[in-house]
């Protein structure tokens, strides 16, 4: 008995074409699959493997002219910058600006020999020519000459030397006590007694630019009131008289 030949059919061709395209899409989607697990697993290999600079702590703002007093966040006319070496090497160290141009060099163009372990420096805000730096932000570079390597902090270097001013936005001797300032500041409140309450002072804070008068050994007593504005570099404003009041009792 001749085998049958069954004759060729449009219709099962037809049926038959979507399973074809289904296995080839699962196809598709497994081998899309394989080759993300590879790189995922690439990535956390790259990731365990210890960066040579680590522990980074770097002061992100100072200025080179505010008031150096014991008392005020202005102690030093330096940056203080630290990091970590993991390994012993020779290391060339400078200051670059937002483009990446050599600012300062923190020590010798050729780099020296480190151990490993922390190292610790400051930034005077000086240039190589012995200038003062322009305001602005920079960033500790870091050569690893040993390791044919330069890695750059992105952690920023905040150079600040322009003090804040402060304005009333309301009238001298007036309450409530309003005022305004050029950048973020904390605001000092000095309240000193004249009259028959002279040789009494009390200090404030202002927030959100107002002034209030809480909680006071002082109350109603009359006093005259200066502000000073202090930004985070530790710069001062010069002082403003906000005129006379009479402390709320």
């Amino acid at each position: 008995m001749e085998p049958t030949i069954q004759p060729w059919s449009h219709e099962a061709a037809v049926q038959s074409a979507p399973v074809s395209q289904k296995r080839t899409g699962y196809l598709v989607i497994a081998a899309l699959l394989v080759v993300s697990g590879v790189a995922f697993l690439r990535a956390e290999q790259l990731k365990l493997q210890h960066s040579p600079v680590g522990a980074v702590q770097i002061q992100r703002v100072f200025s080179t002219t505010c008031p150096l007093q014991s008392n005020s966040r202005c102690r030093t006319h330096a940056a203080r910058l630290s990091f970590r070496l993991r390994d012993a090497g020779r290391v060339a160290l400078a200051i670059v600006d937002r483009s990446g141009n050599v600012v300062d060099r923190l020590g010798p163009a050729g780099g020296s020999r480190r151990p490993r372990g922390r190292i610790t420096l400051d930034w005077n805000g000086q240039t190589t020519a012995g200038a003062t730096a322009v305001d602005g932000t920079y960033h500790l570079r870091v050569g690893l000459l040993t390791l044919h390597r330069t890695i750059t902090i992105p952690d920023p270097i905040g150079l600040d030397d322009t003090t804040p001013t402060i304005t009333l936005t309301g009238s001298p001797g007036h309450l409530p006590l309003r005022y305004r300032t050029s950048e973020p500041a904390v605001v000092f409140v000095h309240a000193n007694g004249i009259g028959s309450d002279a040789g009494r002072a009390a200090l404030f804070r202002g927030r959100g630019g107002r002034v209030r008068f809480r909680r006071t050994r002082m109350a109603g007593a009359q006093v005259r009131i200066t502000l000073v504005a202090v930004d985070p570099a530790g710069n001062a404003s010069a002082p403003l008289d906000a005129g006379v009041i009479r402390l709320p009792a």
